[in-house]
């Protein structure tokens, strides 16, 4: 049977990244009716799989020649593997995917990931006086790449409200639910004299770290056990120097990554590991969205109590299994907190299996199967 070329690509996510390879990579490969390409960024990971072939391409910083460049690079690698179906997972894509199809053919996908356009407006990653040119700039590609892209894939329920351009039948929500490498059911935490409180995942001031540090001092004041594991990248050098600038005293507090990526198998094995998670991601422009955030699935899929942020769409979530101590990191008592930390049994209902990524699998087939042909 012959399979059907299919590449999956992105700019600023490594070759190992958990969407692209773990989950949709991995998930077509083992069909045995794709021959699946992955283009992202080198990983410090070794990786090999019988049915997926790597294109790794060097690291650049966000405000680099380097990025501006790199769509024509990655074209080059699109008339290389020459794909029947490409998935793109970044609009800084869209042109140069669009332009593959104008020449080659195929069908084209576009896996969207975040709204970009409102994430410009409403973070500090760039100056005041670019992020509306750079939000509409980001918002036009998408629309004027609309009528070349035969599917979009939406990894939030929220988007298929907030984006408009996205036509409606079109597009499946393909949500971010964790993908376990190993059986995760019932997984043993390590027994220890200390409490660990983990921030996992992207660091940064609008998800919440620095709230994190300022929750772990005020209940290290009151219970020396507790210690915080801070795993992740910080893109921002700002907040990576604010970072280490704030912790560099407390040796309480642990830093794995910061100016590099961590493998996520890594991060993993840090959730199973530790006590309770935090999830402290600011809202946008000081409104809640309404995400259901990738470590959200991956502390609950795990059992990982979180201390979490009053935020009611992940509230909601949380009390269908009790897995979460709401907090406000600016307005909390130390000593009711450590008290609910050490006397709440969590996990008592509900079934974080609808956690899993097995659910979201058999929908991502199903829908790239009509575009095989």
């Amino acid at each position: 049977m012959t399979k059907t070329k299919l590449l999956i690509t992105s700019t600023l996510k490594p070759i190992d990244d958990s969407r692209m390879y773990e989950k949709f990579g991995v998930s077509l490969a083992k069909t045995n009716e794709y021959e699946v390409n992955i283009i992202g960024f080198a990983s410090k990971n070794t990786l090999t799989h019988n049915s997926i072939q790597f294109y790794p391409h060097g690291p650049f910083g966000r405000m680099s020649i380097d990025r501006i460049a790199s769509p024509l690079k990655i074209l080059k690698t699109y008339i290389k593997v020459k794909p029947k179906i490409i998935i793109c997972n970044t609009h800084e894509l869209l042109i140069v995917t669009s332009l593959y199809k104008i020449i080659f053919g195929g069908k084209i996908i576009y896996d969207i990931r975040e709204n970009y356009a409102k994430n410009i407006r409403n973070t500090n990653v760039f100056s005041p006086l670019l992020r509306p040119l750079l939000a509409a700039y980001v918002r036009m590609k998408e629309i004027l790449s609309k009528p070349f892209f035969d599917g979009f894939i939406l990894a939030e329920r929220v988007y298929s409200k907030q984006l408009s351009f996205v036509p409606t039948r079109k597009f499946i929500v393909i949500e971010n639910k964790f993908m376990p490498v190993e059986a995760t059911e019932n997984a043993p935490r390590l027994s220890s004299e200390n409490t660990v409180l983990l921030y996992s995942g992207t660091i940064s001031a609008s998800n919440g770290v620095f709230d994190a540090i300022e929750v772990t001092d005020q209940l290290h004041r009151v219970d020396p056990s507790i210690k915080l594991r801070i795993i992740g990248y910080c893109a921002l050098k700002k907040d990576l120097r604010e970072l280490q600038e704030a912790i560099k005293e407390k040796d309480y507090i642990e830093l794995i990554g910061g100016d590099f990526l961590v493998p996520h198998q890594e991060i993993i094995n840090d959730i199973k590991k530790a006590d309770f998670g935090f999830v402290l991601k600011k809202p946008n422009n000081g409104i809640n969205d309404d995400k259901i955030l990738t470590r959200l699935f991956e502390y609950s899929a795990n059992k990982l109590p979180m201390l979490l942020l009053n935020n009611p769409t992940w509230i909601k979530f949380c009390n269908e299994f009790n897995a979460a101590i709401p907090i406000n990191p600016k307005h909390f008592d130390p000593n009711e907190t450590l008290t609910l930390m050490k006397n709440t049994s969590f996990y008592t209902q509900g079934d974080t299996k609808s956690s899993l990524w097995e659910s979201e699998e058999s929908k991502l087939l199903d829908f790239m199967a009509q575009f095989r042909d």
